[in-house]
């Protein structure tokens, strides 16, 4: 362990800024939020070097009471916090063509760096009462971005979103005060073997306790309901973060509870994890099931997250050492492919207006490079090679092919997990491949663009129609935050090493 103050300024920097951010005027404050977003990241990417040597960071700061403000980065933390800053650096750049027509910027500002201190808290806690310190802040600051609009949609969603995460966050409470009861310390570095609570007969309700107060966040089956409300009416740039990136805290918080305070040994028979595989499998079905029934998109993107957050649960619950690299990768692939979906959405519904699937036949023709990003991020989602989406599910399948030779399942729950995911990618390509396919290929059978035009000419009228619609791509802002997220997508498929080579230390650290 090393001493370092680095993982507690990743989170003072986004505190200071979101204080110092109502200082400027709408303007200024915009811009003043990407240097803030764009030194975090780089404050948390300085940690790379010496964690993904083996090292954990530590800084503690001494409250005078029965526990410490103690921070850290280890592997986990560090492959969750470097995907949460990247993707929220480039969202805070294209909002500052997305928000400057809206109403109260200074305000979404505010609240948006207090979110990102919020989840850039909870993944580099130390200490358990940290933890639910940064979640609760967390909680508060995205409700605020939530009723952004402050319409009755809005504003009922937000209602749903704070009382559904005070009631987890109610649930986070009492397990860690049980927890803390049982193991006398509140400290994750102390808790890191695990076994904090093996033998304890209330370990299976403590950890249903962690594991529905953090999964509220994370929008596991059932507690999922407030994710397909809330997602949809905020600002497109909070949509992307809260599906891209927020949701993460909860499965982060499932991971670590799940191979730190409980342990694998513990856990490895106990019919509790059986529960969590069930979830997993639930998620993963009936998020896409609902998600092909959808006909607004962003209500389309915000179920397709509650099947993705059942990849992370899958790879949690079968306990082996691939499916675990497989469900922490996750999170980092997940963050990009999904903050990249949704703000190509946010670009068509901030340039045309036009939210329905059925409208946005031909929309490549109109806006072609946010149509190639959102096509690139839908392969990743399907899982086509090279896009990263293709990296996680491999990592799961091998993973849940590994669960007999590691005595965790009977080889027959390993092969019903593949299907799973087989079935999930079958199902992501039915949802997303007609949006894709419509885009660039308007054009119905009997020679009649989408639109209900006449006959096209040479077969290509349908096309020529769109190409004089002219480019309807957003601003450079927009624009720029777009590509690099989508670029994210392919050069991490491409180029994983740095994501999975953190995964695999994750791995390592559980199954010693």
């Amino acid at each position: 362990m090393i001493n370092s103050i680095l993982p507690l300024l990743a989170v003072i920097v986004p505190a200071i800024g979101a204080g110092l951010s109502g200082v400027f005027n709408d303007k200024g404050s915009a811009r003043f939020s990407v240097a803030v977003a764009v030194l975090t990241f780089l404050v948390i990417a300085a940690m790379y070097p010496q964690v993904s040597a083996g090292h954990t960071l530590i800084y503690n700061i001494d409250t005078g009471l029965n526990f410490d403000l103690g921070f850290m980065a280890d592997s986990l933390s560090l492959l969750a916090g470097l995907a949460s800053s990247a993707v929220w650096m480039l969202t805070t750049i294209y909002s500052v063509n997305y928000m400057s027509h809206e109403h109260a910027q200074r305000r979404y500002n505010f609240f948006s760096l207090a979110s990102l201190c919020g989840m850039i808290g909870v993944v580099f806690t130390s200490n358990l009462f940290t933890l639910y310190i940064f979640f609760e802040v967390l909680t508060v600051a995205s409700y605020v971005m939530v009723i952004h609009e402050e319409t009755n949609e809005a504003l009922k969603a937000g209602i749903k979103y704070l009382f559904m995460g005070v009631c987890g966050g109610l649930l986070l409470l009492v397990a860690i005060i049980v927890t803390v009861g049982i193991a006398g310390t509140s400290s994750l570095l102390e808790l890191t073997k695990g076994n904090a609570l093996s033998g304890s007969p209330y370990m299976p309700l403590v950890y249903l306790a962690f594991l529905f107060g953090f999964g509220v966040k994370a929008g596991i089956f059932p507690v999922h309901v407030w994710l397909p409300d809330a997602h949809p009416v905020a600002p497109s740039p909070a949509s992307a973060l809260l599906s891209g990136v927020m949701i993460k805290a909860g499965a982060y918080g499932i991971i670590r509870v799940t191979y730190n305070i409980v342990g694998i040994e513990a856990i490895r028979h106990h019919a509790v994890i059986i529960v969590v595989l069930g979830i997993g499998i639930l998620n993963t079905i009936l998020g896409s099931a609902m998600a092909m029934k959808q006909k607004e998109i962003k209500r389309l993107l915000a179920y397709s997250s509650i099947a993705q957050m059942g990849y992370i649960m899958l790879g949690t619950a079968l306990l082996s050492p691939t499916s675990t690299a497989g469900a922490a990768i996750h999170i980092f692939n997940h963050s990009f492919t999904k903050g990249t979906l949704f703000l190509a959405a946010g670009a068509i519904i901030h340039k045309t207006g036009l939210r329905q699937l059925d409208d946005l036949k031909g929309i490549g023709y109109r806006m072609p490079i946010t149509m190639i990003c959102f096509t690139m991020a839908a392969l990743s989602m399907i899982g086509f090679p090279p896009f990263v989406g293709f990296i996680s599910k491999w990592m799961l399948a091998i993973g849940a092919i590994q669960v007999a030779r590691v005595g965790s399942y009977p080889m027959w729950v390993g092969l019903l997990v593949v299907g799973t995911l087989i079935l999930s990618s079958l199902m992501n390509l039915m949802y997303y491949g007609p949006i894709v396919y419509g885009a660039w290929f308007p054009q119905r059978a009997g020679g009649h663009d989408a639109h209900g035009g006449g006959h096209s000419s040479g077969g290509h009228g349908g096309q020529e129609e769109f190409n004089t619609l002219g480019n309807d791509d957003p601003g450079p802002w927009m624009k720029f935050g777009l590509l690099l997220a989508a670029m994210g997508t392919l050069v991490f498929g491409i180029f994983p090493q740095i994501p999975a080579g953190l995964a695999t230390n994750v791995a390592q650290v559980f199954f010693k």
